[in-house]
């Protein structure tokens, strides 16, 4: 697959002060454009290039009368990542001689000298839109959309876990789905042939073992569903919950874990109001830390509302921090509520510690075999670290799974083949009915159309621009 786009430009690098930037360029005539004003150290003409090849020079804007040191990039299609011309202008990060470099590119295509495009139409650059550069490598077969997704996860790795994740998903996804994709196109060509020999009595594949082989496509796509792991590290940090009564002091650890007072902290009950959230990072990775309002069962509609707000707080939670007040005595609803949150993943905090223990309630939360326990203070900072700690070990021992084979789907990716799950359920239950071959046939093919969505084969506008509206400019 080819196709044919406006020349485009982008900054690949991130906005701000920086020693280096990127200027990156793809289109078919980009590389005469940047040869406009570009000085080679070597006297070298950068159009000569097959294949890749770097230069050193400088640019030379006319307008602006002075000289840019810069390296240059030449990637000739189709051996580059979006299968055009490509050019990257490596330079000073300053904003100004970049705007300096863009508009100067931006103006080419309006000089007297530019030769008109193959429909007589003026060549211009303009500027790439957001993902612009990985969809034209999807549109031109340089990738497939799952793979094309799985570059956005790579760009937004923060930390070494959430890279290799993303490189996993590059490499499994693709070869999960041609294979799932390959076992339903050779059953549907051994059906399709049995129909077309069903008038000389040749029984080309058997109800059983169509059967078999639709048993074990479910088989590989019902463990796939089982081992994904989407989401559990998000974007914006492993999803933390403090959740507990009024006055547990939930408020004080959040600001403690958080570096600064960013909760108001008091001893009148109900002082937290709102919901909460900070970012920190510990061993690599990033937890966003929620502090919600005190539980409470009052009938006022204030109260209510406090409450339904931690509940939605609860859904989304990766981690909860059930925090209690270690120096008062047992309350049975806050043993209730505890046992209501369905998360696998609670851990009871028994705070204020520096005060004397209640040790009925110390006792209670000790023998609670089902959940961690971590002995803190906010006061004095006691258990803090082993806090940390225990959130650390619970995101890489139960929360995701690091191995490199393993096959994390997206939120598209994942609803796509719980479709193809239910149409092979279907067709084991047609199968059952004696259901005639060219109906079954037909369901086959349903399947591999819905596979093809995942890799971009089967694509409408709506599915392309949701996926690449997520990219910055210049990716």
């Amino acid at each position: 697959m080819s196709c044919t786009f406006d020349d485009i430009v982008a900054v690949s690098t991130p906005s701000g002060l920086s020693p280096k930037a990127i200027i990156k360029l793809s289109g078919k005539d980009v590389v005469r454009h940047v040869q406009k004003f570009f000085l080679s150290t070597d006297a070298l003409e950068i159009t000569d290039v097959d294949g890749f090849r770097s230069y050193f020079g400088s640019m030379h804007l006319e307008a602006e009368k002075i000289l840019i040191p810069v390296s240059l990039y030449v990637m000739k299609a189709p051996n580059s990542y979006t299968r055009e011309d490509v050019v990257e202008i490596h330079t000073f990060g300053s904003p100004p001689l970049l705007e300096m470099i863009f508009e100067a590119l931006l103006l080419v295509g309006k000089c007297d000298d530019c030769q008109p495009s193959d429909n007589g139409e003026e060549v211009v650059i303009r500027i790439a839109e957001p993902g612009e550069f990985t969809k034209r490598a999807f549109l031109n077969g340089r990738i497939n959309l799952a793979e094309a997704e799985s570059v956005l996860r790579i760009i937004r790795a923060k930390t070494d876990s959430e890279f290799l994740l993303a490189v996993s998903r590059l490499r499994g996804i693709t070869a999960f789905m041609n294979e799932v994709q390959g076992g339903l196109m050779k059953l549907c060509a051994e059906i399709e042939a049995s129909i077309d020999f069903s008038d000389q009595d040749i029984d080309l594949i058997s109800a059983t073992r169509i059967e078999s082989q639709l048993l074990s496509l479910q088989e590989k796509i019902n463990t796939s569903i089982e081992k994904n792991c989407i989401s559990r590290i998000p974007h914006d940090g492993v999803r933390t919950v403090f959740v507990g009564w009024p006055n547990t002091g939930k408020s004080s650890l959040f600001n403690k874990l958080s570096n600064y007072q960013k909760a108001l902290v008091s001893s009148i009950r109900g002082t937290t109001r709102d919901v909460l959230e900070s970012v920190v990072k510990w061993e690599g990775i990033y937890f966003c830390i929620t502090d919600t309002a005190g539980m409470m069962y009052g009938e006022d509609e204030l109260e209510s509302a406090i409450r339904k707000r931690t509940l939605d707080s609860l859904k989304d939670a990766h981690i909860v921090l059930f925090v209690f007040d270690g120096s008062v005595g047992v309350c049975r609803e806050e043993i209730e509520f505890l046992c209501s949150i369905s998360s696998d993943n609670v851990i009871i905090v028994l705070n204020k510690s520096d005060l004397p223990q209640h040790r009925e309630k110390k006792r209670r939360c000790l023998e609670m075999d089902n959940y961690s326990v971590v002995e803190t203070s906010a006061q004095t900072g006691q258990g803090l670290d082993v806090l940390k700690d225990l959130m650390v070990s619970t995101v890489l021992t139960k929360s995701v799974d690091m191995s490199a084979s393993g096959i994390t789907f997206s939120l598209r990716q994942k609803i796509i083949i719980e479709k193809v799950r239910e149409v092979v359920v279907k067709l084991l239950d047609s199968l059952h009915q004696e259901i005639g071959y060219e109906l079954i046939a037909i369901d086959l093919r349903c399947a591999i159309d819905i596979v093809a969505e995942i890799t971009g084969e089967v694509a409408t506008e709506d599915i392309l621009g949701m996926v690449f509206s997520e990219f910055c400019i210049g990716k």
